[in-house]
């Protein structure tokens, strides 16, 4: 895109009129959780069925280093392309970031083959670890394309182009995995698909966004943008870290196997709130960016998002707790076993996390990314870690899984609390709300109770059919209930 087209941009958020709903931003990116994201975790599943509960573990203790080193290769940048104000924003900006991305991607793929991936070798001691480490570090070159390309789209609210070269990218990541493991029934069908996504995006966003990359770097520029972005890096950065503590810790600790248990439960509780709150953080950040001058319209915002994502969230959640156990074991069979009970207690994690809000969204919005890295820096560092060592060292994979529910909600009050000093009350209104979602669950429980009572030989198969039935009963009401108050 030419300077003159950004030049020729009235004030606002980007070139797009800002009469686009925020419930529009939110249908278009929410199609990655029913097909992108919905699709990678239905192939997971199914690799499950073919691959052992080690292959899981490699590819997650492999994982934690890439996910740390992808966070310092984008180090912030993109989010000051979305936050700059429209006065104050400038192609040079767009260049300089871009290149300074493409500079660091080549060298951390370096860094990554010469050191990271020989220290996990050792660190997790396993050379197959430091084989998949190495080979993930080749979808960093696809970072300076995906994070300046979706940077610009998103602050011009092009969320529907951006989710279709999501999509694209994913089948065809997805068809790459699957020939894959056609013939070779092994972690490297992880691997492959791991990769080719973000390079397939990488061509995709390119080819569909109207920007032309361009090496440009300018240092004053730079040294402009990082006075915010370093923040957001540094948070970034930590969180990621944090995010990872468990299955660092569980690698050193525990065998492959037991991580493999522990990681695709994090993963089938994780998934829907993830990308859930990837889709609200991708058009809430905008949004409260857009009103950070409002506090009253910021609260209104942060309560109807929170009432949102609990009320998609902790039906998934009671299903998967109610009917995960028996659903598990018998179609990824024997092997798993061992994966049903952190299964359930993370299923809890994720519904205390879901009512915590997008705190951090709303703290990056508002220029406060220094306050979200000290409470992350906290709870994770303080709170987090020792008793994540403690619990795993004495229970084990579900020590693990409790460790991690247990800070989850420290974590979610305290940052409770903070909200309500920089934005005015909402604490009230938020338990109010969570108190309300979570009574309205009560008949998926019933409907389960029932079904086990009536049916207990036919376990599986039953709790299956109450989970279409309980699950499509909420869903079919809650949708009633949105179309009659948009009517209104």
């Amino acid at each position: 895109m030419s300077s003159a087209t950004y030049d020729a941009v009235p004030e606002g958020t980007g070139t797009s009129s800002k009469s686009k709903s925020l419930k529009s931003d939110a249908l278009w990116t929410g199609l990655d959780i029913f097909v992108s994201s919905g699709l990678a975790f239905a192939f997971r599943l199914v690799a499950a069925k073919f691959l052992a509960p080690a292959d899981f573990g490699i590819i997650a203790v492999a994982m934690t280093s890439y996910a740390v080193v992808q966070v310092i290769n984008e180090f912030g940048l993109s989010a000051t392309i979305i936050q700059r104000e429209q006065a104050r924003f400038s192609i040079d900006l767009v260049n300089t970031a871009y290149t300074a991305s493409c500079v660091l991607s080549v060298a951390l793929l370096a860094i990554n083959t010469i050191l990271i991936a020989p220290v996990a070798t050792i660190y997790f001691n396993s050379a197959s670890v430091g084989y998949v480490t190495t080979a993930l570090g080749i979808a960093f070159l696809g970072t300076p394309f995906v994070s300046i390309g979706r940077a610009l789209m998103f602050r011009e609210r092009r969320y529907r182009q951006v989710t279709m070269s999501r999509v694209i990218s994913t089948v065809a990541s997805l068809a790459v995995a699957a020939t894959w493991l056609a013939f070779d029934r092994s972690v490297w069908v992880l691997v492959a698909q791991l990769v080719s996504a973000q390079i397939l995006l990488a061509v995709a966003i390119t080819n569909t966004s109207d920007w032309t990359p361009k090496l440009l770097f300018r240092r004053d520029v730079f040294k402009e943008a990082f006075s915010y972005s370093g923040l957001v890096f540094a948070n970034d950065l930590f969180v990621s870290v944090a995010r990872n503590f468990d299955v660092i810790t569980l690698g050193r600790i525990l065998t492959q196997y037991q991580v493999g248990l522990y990681s695709l439960a994090f993963y089938i509780t994780d998934v829907a709130r993830t990308n859930l709150m990837s889709v609200l953080n991708r058009v809430m950040f905008t949004q409260y960016s857009s009103v950070q001058g409002d506090l009253t319209r910021v609260r209104h915002l942060y309560v109807r998002t929170l009432a949102w994502n609990c009320a998609f969230i902790f039906p998934v959640m009671i299903l998967i707790i109610m009917a995960g156990p028996s659903l598990t074991t018998h179609f990824l069979g024997s092997d798993w076993l061992g994966m049903t009970v952190p299964l359930q207690i993370l299923a809890v994690s994720v519904i205390i996390h879901a009512a915590g809000g997008t705190t951090s969204t709303v703290y990056k919005a508002l220029g406060r990314p220094g306050l979200d890295l000290a409470l992350f820096a906290f709870t994770s560092v303080v709170i987090l870690l020792p008793l994540l060592i403690v619990a795993t060292l004495w229970l084990g994979v579900v020590g693990a899984a409790i460790a991690i529910a247990t800070n989850k909600l420290i974590s979610v009050l305290i940052r409770q609390y903070y909200l309500d000093k920089l934005v005015g009350a909402t604490a009230l209104r938020v338990v109010k709300i969570v108190a309300e979602l979570l009574l309205a669950q009560l008949p998926i429980v019933a409907v389960f109770l029932a079904v086990r009572f009536v049916w207990p030989e036919g376990r599986w198969l039953g709790e299956l059919l109450a989970a279409v039935i309980a699950g499509g009963a909420y869903f079919g009401i809650a949708g009633a209930i949105f179309l009659r108050a948009r009517k209104a």
